[in-house]
């Protein structure tokens, strides 16, 4: 209902679009006080309502100006009543009423339908980016653990390379030193003279050894336990990044599913709590099962919390590693030195420094390999396991979206059917 003088306030429109475009309800259009306007200006009003009702989405809208004033007064003609009162009779209160009654409650179930079907769209929506997020997370993992492997093989690969210089050398002055003239010479000269006996010889060339293998390979620890370290503290911090920056479709306000949205938001909500407070405890990257004893770490090793501790994890890790099997080394080359005086074990003694380093070299090499591999395999897997909760949301949403989608296809063929069968009016 509009004043015939102004049927353009936007109030009267907006409450047109809620029943007309919201509800699908049926309307007519009735322009009150038409004894306030001459005809003409009263026909350009109409008009302009017909207009602006077609644009609106209504093919054929029905207009009625009417006077409540030439009513009292009698004159029914042209009050403009009559038109109206004779449509309502038709439609409403007349023989018409059953059907127009099914047919504007079938309207509605239309409606309702199409908003179910538009909210199931935008969950649907929600749930391929939220699978997107995840597989993205995924992969992140996949390729960060990928690029934590390769400065793994780094790492090993410059310990080796230290372990080789250094082996080398003592084998070149094994090799010396164990000469038929050198061992008769230090054996004289250990009887006569203050120098170094044989004996004494392969002792300190034992020692020198240790020393210079510890003194190395710390110093390439030291160097590739930095990078690895930052490789793995990035492979955590590009997860929290893309936790913070998922994206939201499905809005709490929304008209259907807002209890969807707010279970979703808050899983999502926990989830970057729960990432939070795993980044922040130095216990989740201390992979303890790497150490053999089982022990505890000790307190002063873990000054940090949360990714600051995994370079000191991974210099403990990779230390324990390096040294086991240099000491393995050097205790079979000190057994392997014993009691040698003449050339008639030179041969022996060479062959078997030989074997012993090689077979500490691939000791070497699997082992830290191993420790650190594992320790990146580790942490990728106490990382994914954060997204649990998510991912039983994503099953439960996937199976709920399905459900309900077959559903609501079944219900609106019924609709479509059911109007098919009313009689038209």
């Amino acid at each position: 209902m509009f004043e015939a003088k102004n049927p353009y306030r936007q109030s009267a429109w907006d409450f047109f679009d809620y029943i007309h475009g919201d509800w699908r309800k049926k309307i007519i259009f009735v322009l009150q006080q038409k004894d306030l306007m001459n005809a003409a200006d009263l026909a350009i009003n109409e008009k302009g309502v017909v207009e602006y009702a077609q644009k609106k989405g209504i093919s054929e809208p029905l207009v009625f100006p009417v006077s409540a004033k030439q009513e009292q007064e009698g004159d029914k003609t042209g009050s403009g009543f009559g038109p109206m009162r004779e449509y309502i009779r038709d439609n409403i209160t007349g023989g018409k009423a059953p059907i127009l009654k099914l047919r504007n409650n079938l309207d509605l179930s239309r409606n309702i339908c199409e908003r179910i079907a538009q909210g199931l769209e935008t969950r649907q929506t929600q749930w391929d980016a939220d699978t997107a997020f995840r597989a993205d997370i995924r992969d992140t993992l996949d390729k960060q653990a990928i690029q934590s492997q390769r400065q793994v093989g780094i790492l090993v690969e410059n310990l080796l390379a230290g372990y080789d210089r250094i082996t080398r050398e003592k084998a070149d002055q094994l090799q010396a030193g164990l000469s038929v003239f050198t061992l008769i010479r230090r054996t004289i000269a250990g009887i006569f003279s203050k120098q170094a006996s044989a004996k004494e010889w392969l002792e300190n060339l034992a020692n020198e050894l240790g020393t210079d293998l510890e003194m190395e390979l710390q110093r390439k620890l030291q160097e590739g336990v930095v990078d690895l370290a930052e490789s793995i503290q990035q492979m955590a911090k590009m997860i929290d990044l893309k936790i913070q920056n998922s994206q939201t479709i499905l809005k709490h306000n929304h008209a259907i599913f807002s209890a969807i949205a707010e279970r979703r938001s808050n899983v999502l909500r926990e989830l970057q709590d729960a990432f939070e407070r795993f980044m922040s405890r130095a216990e989740n990257f201390t992979a303890r099962e790497l150490f053999p004893d089982n022990q505890p770490l000790s307190p002063n090793l873990l000054t940090g919390s949360g990714l600051a501790v995994i370079g000191t994890i991974l210099a403990v890790v990779a230390q324990g590693a390096v040294f086991d099997v240099t000491g393995g080394i050097l205790a079979s080359v000190g057994f392997l030195f014993a009691g040698i005086s003449t050339s008639i074990k030179r041969r022996k003694v060479l062959n078997g420094f030989a074997q012993e380093i090689e077979k500490g070299r691939k000791k070497m090499d699997s082992e830290v390999t191993e420790k650190l591999s594992s320790y990146v395999d580790t942490l990728k897997r106490k990382i994914d396991a954060n997204f649990l909760d998510f991912d039983t949301l994503l099953e439960q949403e996937k199976e709920q979206i399905a459900r309900l989608t077959e559903a609501q296809k079944k219900v609106a063929v019924r609709i479509e059917k059911m109007e098919g069968e009313l009689p038209r009016v």
